[in-house]
């Protein structure tokens, strides 16, 4: 799926449809996910903050209209060597595992 990138504050975010989260397992009010680069690629999956080290990014998901979103810092952004204003991500669910990466 693509989606383009929407400004918010001083970074990015994601918009998530709510049945995205129902397939990916995650509950928006409670979860937690760590943010991961892996060359050109986001990798996003849930985890248990008390089990984490702090060498990962940690967000929660935003309440965004009638679905949720996942907030990208300016500096996320440059490290996918994404114009958010002209490229649109795409996103690709595996197991619990949402990875993210610009869309050609």
């Amino acid at each position: 799926m693509q989606r383009r990138l929407v400004e918010s504050g001083t970074g990015w975010a994601l918009y998530l449809p709510k049945d995205i989260l129902r397939l990916l397992g995650y509950d928006p009010k409670t979860t937690v996910v760590q943010y991961k680069i892996e060359r050109d690629l986001l990798k996003i999956s849930k985890v248990n903050p008390q089990d984490t080290n702090n060498n990962f990014l940690l967000k929660k998901i935003n309440k965004s209209g009638n679905g949720y979103s996942l907030y990208l810092s300016s500096s996320i952004v440059q490290l996918l060597e994404l114009t958010p204003e002209v490229d649109e991500v795409k996103y690709i669910i595996q197991n619990e595992t949402l990875y993210i990466q610009k869309a050609h």
